[in-house]
């Protein structure tokens, strides 16, 4: 991959170059070159993010970029209260055909992609987790912990999409996106620590990581809860992308 992020970088660099040798051999040609490469910044549900562009000609252009995005808030899962983080993550290469020569374009190309979910929850004094088919609560001393980490699909993903954007004109660029990345299924892991209890019996107290028959009880039951959170995300594989990205074309 990175290899390919290098080649691709070099392509641009050359493309770029181009105008600037011909207007060596010909200085008449100056006003009729196609315009250079491109700058922009971009803001949409992949996060925020930059990008370089470069026309082929009016009718098809290469863009490279790079979104970001990081929130942490608190979410609900099967009457769980986590706290959770939204890391947004992704690399790509992208292909634009105008089939008009005008502002209307077709993209289609790939994204590395590391979005990903995590998230955290710890027992308090009263608080009672229902984990599979058992209820559980975490010992005063140390509490029970669970924590899920979620992978919002492969890690290559595939890109289509359309849009509309001056970006064939040299001056300032102003671009809207709309396109779905295909992702694939995302994939949960559910991982506890910490002594609990099943709530019907408080008394007998036990390591969730131990080898006791209550442990193993309960790591039956940790994965029934995994499995019907792989269940609630099994049905989105794809993600959707909607962008507006304002920039420069030399």
């Amino acid at each position: 991959m990175k290899t390919f992020f290098a080649v691709a970088s070099a392509s641009l660099l050359l493309c770029a170059a181009q105008p600037a040798q011909a207007q060596d051999v010909d200085p008449s040609s100056t006003q009729s070159s196609a315009p250079g490469l491109a700058a922009s910044v971009r803001v949409g549900t992949l996060g925020y993010g930059a990008e370089l562009d470069y026309p082929f000609n009016d009718s098809w252009n290469l863009r490279l970029q790079a979104n970001s995005f990081s929130y942490d808030d608190s979410f609900n899962e099967s009457d769980i209260e986590y706290d959770g983080e939204l890391d947004l993550s992704t690399f790509g290469a992208l292909i634009d055909f105008r089939p008009f020569a005008g502002s209307f374009k077709l993209t289609g190309g790939f994204f590395s992609n590391n979005n990903s979910l995590s998230a955290n929850a710890q027992s308090a004094a009263d608080k009672v987790f229902d984990i599979g088919g058992a209820r559980f609560a975490g010992a005063a001393n140390d509490p029970l912990r669970l924590s899920a980490s979620i992978d919002l699909g492969k890690s290559t993903a595939g890109y289509l999409g359309f849009g509309w954007g001056n970006s064939y004109s040299s001056g300032i660029t102003f671009n809207l996106e709309f396109g779905a990345l295909f992702s694939g299924k995302a994939t949960a892991d559910l991982a506890a620590s910490g002594t609990a209890y099943n709530v019907a019996a408080p008394q007998q107290q036990f390591d969730v990581e131990g080898t006791s028959a209550l442990a193993v009880q309960f790591r039956q039951e940790l994965a029934t809860e995994q499995a019907n959170l792989q269940a609630d995300l099994d049905d989105f594989e794809m993600y959707p992308v909607v962008a507006l990205g304002l920039g420069y074309r030399f």
